[in-house]
């Protein structure tokens, strides 16, 4: 009796040399081989996330620094470890169902394209990519490929979504044109280049750099810190769109904006401003009016307390408010669990609201089951790299500290050539081009 991975070998379908599963080579309760390409911070949280899965077998671990690997490492001895992601596609390749991908932005769109020309379902952490030109690219791969693609906003497989669509149809907050999203103060640095240091050892800092151009290493950039420069990171705005940005963006169906209006603390070459409000506005569609979407971080332009809200309750530092003419609804972070403001007027409202089945697979089993063929990615990359793409408008806005007139038909910046250079994000260094 043929084995499982001569049944692969002998039933894949070829597709411009990538190789796409058919959906029945996967038992239901087989184990997917699934490769970890970064396996520290972000990285170790998706490797302990799944240590109990029963639908994973943890089979190769690829991370740049070994010491931020270790944890991963320990829990997992017997897994092979690379400090090259590819040459764990060289050698392991055929064995993965799948690869994570859990490393800084300006690397996402090199990593997750090598692994889908691979023919590998992926599943990349949030936002998509580092500019929208590789939001694009990778959004068309994973159309042309048909591969199960995941974007790692963990919240849009939550209940809270799922009660906000259905509140949301059931009329329960009336006409809705305004949505509001925010985030603590967080990823601003000054705006000077930090003084050389000598590279830790275990850190390929070459590898780390990977796309971006070369810059000695500095303790300033890692861990954590690359966020809050422009070359590696996207900002505040990056690290908490696409979660607080999510909700109202699924459910009114919004798309390209039209317009981008900025306040902001001044602009930065080299980082994002501390503190920045923006408005996002949203063309009509056939189903909805005009929409706004507000975005606020950092001290003086922080998201003001809504009225509604009790005075003895605590206002979330990052979350969502929907304001429509009938009700106002508060979500805390990651599209968390909807409420209606104040709390009596909930408690009246209780009787009304529908009754919703929270009863799904969670972010990670929603693509693990994907690539089983028996669910769809609900953050595909064609919605996350739309997210993305809407987040980036807001990047080059805070980029540059002035606001964006965009043909929400072309999907392009107008009357503005420094702007819309910025949508190819910063120059891709030799060698590291695909």
């Amino acid at each position: 009796m043929p084995n499982r991975r001569h049944f692969l070998s002998k039933s894949a379908v070829v597709f411009a040399g990538i190789q796409i599963l058919p959906r029945s080579v996967f038992g239901a309760n087989e184990k997917l081989n699934i490769g970890f390409v970064g396996a520290g911070g972000k990285g170790w949280h998706a490797v302990q996330s799944l240590l109990e899965n029963p639908l994973v077998n943890h089979a190769a671990f690829a991370d740049v620094d070994e010491k931020r690997a270790t944890q991963s490492r320990q829990a997992k001895p017997e897994t092979p470890f690379y400090s090259d992601f590819r040459k764990m596609l060289d050698r392991q390749g055929k064995q993965l169902d799948g690869i994570i991908i859990s490393t800084p932005d300006h690397t996402h769109h090199f990593n997750a394209k090598t692994c889908l020309l691979a023919g590998k379902p992926v599943y990349l952490e949030k936002p998509l990519a580092h500019s929208i030109a590789e939001a694009r690219d990778l959004m068309a791969l994973e159309k042309k490929t048909g591969l199960a693609c995941q974007m790692g906003n963990q919240g849009h497989s939550g209940g809270g979504i799922l009660m906000l669509e259905e509140w949301a149809k059931a009329g329960i907050m009336g006409e809705v044109t305004e949505a509001y999203a925010w985030a603590g103060p967080k990823w601003s640095v000054p705006d000077e280049r930090p003084a050389a240091s000598a590279v830790p050892a275990g850190l390929d800092w070459d590898q780390w750099l990977g796309p971006a151009a070369m810059v000695p290493y500095s303790p300033k950039y890692l861990p954590g810190a690359w966020r809050a420069w422009f070359e590696f990171g996207c900002g505040t705005l990056g690290d908490w769109a696409c979660h607080n940005m999510d909700a109202p963006f699924h459910v009114w169906a919004l798309d390209c904006p039209s317009k981008v209006e900025i306040e902001s603390s001044g602009p930065s070459k080299l980082s994002f401003p501390k503190t920045v409000r923006l408005t996002f506005t949203f063309p009509a569609t056939s189903t909805r009016g005009e929409f706004k979407l507000h975005w606020f971080h950092g001290e003086n332009h922080a998201m003001p307390r809504p009225p509604e809200l009790e005075a003895e309750r605590k206002f979330p530092e990052g979350g969502t408010i929907i304001r429509g003419s009938k009700a106002t609804v508060l979500m805390g972070t990651h599209a968390g669990t909807p409420r209606v403001i104040p709390e009596l007027k909930m408690r009246e409202m209780a009787a009304t609201l529908p009754k919703v089945n929270l009863k799904r697979s969670d972010h990670w089993d929603n693509w693990l089951l994907a690539i089983k063929g028996q669910e769809k990615c609900r953050s595909s990359f064609a919605y996350g790299g739309r997210l993305t793409e809407a987040m980036h408008y807001g990047n080059i806005a805070l980029h540059l500290n002035r606001g964006l007139t965009i043909d929400p038909v072309t999907r392009s910046i107008l009357g503005d050539e420094e702007a819309s250079a910025l949508m190819s994000g910063p120059p891709t260094r030799d060698g590291w081009r695909i």
